[in-house]
Parts: C-alpha cells; structure tokens; sequence
C-alpha cells in the first residue's frame, strides 16, 4: 500500500523484463549498485538511468601510483597559481599582492612546457607571459588581477579547451588592459643594443 492509500498489485514476471529497442538487453528491474574504482564513491542505477556525484577535477584526473601525467602535474602548477592570485587579491599591501603574482609568473614557463594539452591552453598561458612582460615590471591593477585569476580558474577547472575557448579567454584580458601580444622584435633588438653598450 502506498502513502495515498492506494494499492498496486504486484507482479511477477517469469523471465527478466527486455528494453523495447533492438538491443534485446535485459532491463534493470530493482536498484543495483554500480562499481567504481573509488570507495568513497556509490552509484545507483535505477532503470536505464545512474545517478552520478561530482566528480572533483583532481580525481578525475587522478594519476596511478608510482606514475606522473601531464594532466596531474598541470592541475597541480594551476591550483598553485590560483592559490597564489587568490592570496595575492585578499593581500591589503600592494607590494604583497605583487610578490604574489611574480610568483604566478613564474610558474607560466613550466606550464607552457605543457602547452600540447590543448591549443586554448597554450595561447592562454602564451598570453599570460606576454602580459606580464610588457608590464614592464608594474603591477597588475586590481581589475587585472581579478581577470587574470578568473581565467587560471576558469583554465584549471577545464584545461583542455579548443583554440576559440582560449581566444576568448585573452580577449578578456585584452579588455581589463593587458597587452598580451609579443614585443615588437624592434623593441627587442633596441633593448639588446643598449645593454650592449652599457
């Protein structure tokens, strides 16, 4: 008898119930745990439907033990650098907040080592660099900061994106004042020059 006060009749089958498609494949009559290869993890599959948790980005893409993925290791540099621009945007001294980005700036090389990830990675990451460089040594203002944390976030939660992602990410960029595109080789030529004759 349900809550309603109605009753359903029971009834049994003498051979498991068949999905109505061309399968032929026997249908999921009764709850059935689902295996996974986290513990911590139970999933239900209810007819031809599973429920499924969220999944955290580092255990999705959690590497074995005893061997290093790509993937692992630029989680890793990501979440430290969205962990330093985080510090670096609760900082109350300018000069905190700026020791804070120097060292995201510094972690932009490693990560460009893994620029084969995706193309949206590398020309984001690519970006960064540039960004900074033609700061010439100033700091990022606070708007800067927030779009420059906001896009590391936004890489790390999906690294691998398509080249259009990545765009669009630095026209974000580009919009708050950072001047993501190369130097001139003029400029560099004529910087080279003059340590030259220093």
């Amino acid at each position: 008898m349900s809550d309603t006060g109605t009753s359903i009749q029971e009834v049994r089958l003498k051979s498991s119930p068949r999905l109505p498609d061309q399968t032929g494949a026997p249908a999921i009559s009764r709850s059935e745990p689902t295996l996974s290869p986290v513990r911590e993890i139970t999933l239900e599959t209810r007819g031809a439907a599973a429920l499924a948790p969220v999944i955290d980005i580092d255990r999705l893409y959690e590497a074995p033990p005893g061997q290093s993925s790509q993937i692992v290791r630029v989680l890793e540099l990501l979440k430290q650098a969205c962990d330093l621009l985080a510090e670096a945007q609760r900082s109350d001294s300018p000069m905190e907040a700026d020791r804070f980005v120097q060292r995201v700036q510094l972690a932009l090389p490693k990560l460009f080592a893994y620029r084969s990830i995706g193309d949206g990675f590398g020309v984001i990451v690519n970006s960064l660099h540039f960004a900074f460089t033609n700061l010439h040594g100033k700091p990022l203002a606070s708007d800067q900061l927030n779009a420059v944390s906001r896009v590391l976030r936004e890489l790390r939660a999906g690294p691998v994106m398509s080249l259009e992602q990545g765009l669009q990410r630095v026209e974000e960029l580009e919009d708050r004042g950072l001047e993501v595109d190369p130097p001139d080789l003029g400029n560099l030529l004529e910087g080279a020059e003059l340590t030259e004759n220093e």
